[in-house]
């Protein structure tokens, strides 16, 4: 689709709050999330069907490509005609290693709902709870897919009734964390069930995916579904039950519009008292109001320089429009408004609330930040809370002195981007000291992006911040020889702190 044709229809759904989905995909690392945005890519017209799983077209650094991972994240913009009706997607893809959770979290801010990957081989992982958790925690709304199921058939050579179980298993398994951690008046609504259609299954890479209300639509049974897989007729199960339709259906029935999503998420983002003039705004997404709107992720340009995605509350943001960045008091004009297509940067006149995009010109601003007019009083919205804290540490600093005020400003550019990343300098050794949720955070956000700048470093090894430790006595074990003659008792308790 020609990048005019693109930005016009994109315009002209913008106003039709009704039909946009502002949705995030997360998952653990390695389940698929950026295989299923090619496919949704690629059904919007935007990248080759052929591509898909090879473009990636979310991977938005080197390293990603390097790595096979998704460090960053993007966004894409994307106008569907579903069941005679035109939609426009907002998807956020996010990164699955736990070392770059911020950008999970950060993204949490600007959707309403929340695609929850999971391997059908793998089950249920680590991030699978710590994402559902971040999501539940910002009141977004999640479906679930359950990705790879070519390969649970065609590896484990399960039988029709062993697969439904597993699939089945992992539904309840999702539930449980749902449970755990949604507000108790979700608690009943917010459970995916595979008979509504709010769960489904499918491979992403070989473009395919089945739901039960799809199944009773089609006549499509899981036994043809295990056949064609077990065959390798990936392009007939394909045509049979297309990816992208499946998705959509989910996506469209099940997750909320920006209007019914503020109508419960406001109270718990955002600062102010709901029942206030501008509270009532923000509650009707109201794009006549007083504009409100969140930076949820800045990235860089090389030529136009700061790019920050903000998701729209109330008001609208419009090309060249003085606004006030409220935590700071400071006012900026915005040189223009985009939507996204990962990198590619697509301009349009102005954007209403309940659109995520992004904004040219702004400097000095951070993630978290509320933008609003000249002249509002408006509250800001409360911070953005990470679940993990920055726990390993590196003292870093230029092998060449004169680099120094560069590599500080580098730096203060990096954890503006990234807030999990914390930046202080020692008071008694006046060492430059960063901190990160890992050593692979450390490695790709920041030691990578200053050699990039063309600065040569000396970091030190990583220090633990942070290390478990015992409060009490534990109870007394029992252990056993190798020829079972001879028992030890152990017991763990802290050393007064006079030993240590």
């Amino acid at each position: 689709m020609p990048k005019e044709e693109h930005s016009e229809r994109v315009q002209e759904l913008m106003s039709n709050q009704k039909n946009i989905r502002n949705i995030g995909i997360v998952s653990h690392i390695h389940h698929g999330k950026t295989t299923l945005t090619d496919n949704l890519a690629a059904a919007a017209g935007l990248m080759a069907r052929d591509l898909v799983g090879d473009r990636m077209l979310t991977w938005v650094d080197d390293q990603e490509r390097e790595r096979l991972m998704t460090i960053y994240g993007a966004t894409v913009t994307m106008p569907h005609d579903y069941e005679g009706e035109k939609y426009l997607i907002n998807l956020l893809d996010t990164p699955g290693h736990v070392d770059f959770g911020a950008d999970v979290t950060q993204a949490m801010r600007a959707v309403d709902g929340a695609v929850v990957m999971c391997c059908a081989v793998e089950g249920i992982m680590p991030q699978t709870e710590t994402v559902l958790r971040q999501a539940l925690a910002e009141r977004v709304k999640p479906v679930l897919f359950i990705n790879k199921v070519d390969r649970a058939i065609r590896e484990l050579k399960l039988t029709p009734e062993q697969l439904q179980k597993r699939l089945a298993n992992i539904v309840v398994e999702v539930n449980k964390f749902i449970q755990k951690y949604v507000d108790q008046k979700f608690a009943k609504d917010w459970v995916v069930k595979v008979e509504d259609g709010s769960v489904a299954f499918g491979s992403a890479l070989k473009k395919w995916a089945i739901s039960v209300p799809f199944m009773k639509r089609s006549g499509v049974t899981f036994k043809d579904i295990i056949d064609l897989c077990s065959q390798e007729k990936d392009e007939d199960l394909s045509n049979k039950a297309p990816m992208n339709i499946i998705v959509l259906d989910m996506v469209i029935k099940h997750l909320p519009n920006p209007i019914e999503a503020q109508a419960y998420r406001i109270e718990r983002i955002w600062k102010g008292d709901v029942g206030t003039e501008m509270g009532k705004q923000l509650l009707k997404c109201d794009p006549n109001g007083k504009l409100a709107s969140v930076i949820t992720k800045i990235t860089y340009d090389a030529h136009a320089g700061m790019i920050a995605t903000s998701r729209i509350f109330s008001g609208r943001l419009t090309k060249g429009q003085d606004i006030v960045i409220v935590d700071t008091g400071r006012s900026i004009k915005v040189q223009q408004v985009t939507t996204f297509i990962a990198l590619k940067r697509l301009p349009v006149e102005y954007a209403p609330a309940g659109n995520v995009v992004g904004l040219v010109g702004l400097t000095d601003v951070s993630v978290g930040q509320t933008v609003t007019e000249i002249g509002s009083d408006l509250e800001t919205f409360k911070a953005i809370k990470h679940i993990f804290e920055p726990v390993v540490t590196k003292s870093i600093e230029p092998k060449h002195p004169q680099d120094l005020p560069k590599l500080i400003e580098i730096l203060k550019t990096l954890s503006r981007e990234d807030t999990t990343l914390k930046v202080q300098i020692n008071p008694e050794t006046g060492e430059t000291l960063v901190s990160g949720l890992g050593e692979l955070h450390l490695d790709a956000k920041v030691e990578r992006k200053i050699k990039e700048k063309g600065i040569e470093i000396i970091a030190s090894p990583p220090i633990v911040v942070y290390r478990e430790s015992i409060f009490g006595k534990s109870p007394e074990i029992e252990g056993k020889s190798p020829n079972k003659h001879n028992k030890f008792y152990i017991s763990v308790e802290q050393m007064p702190s006079e030993i240590y």
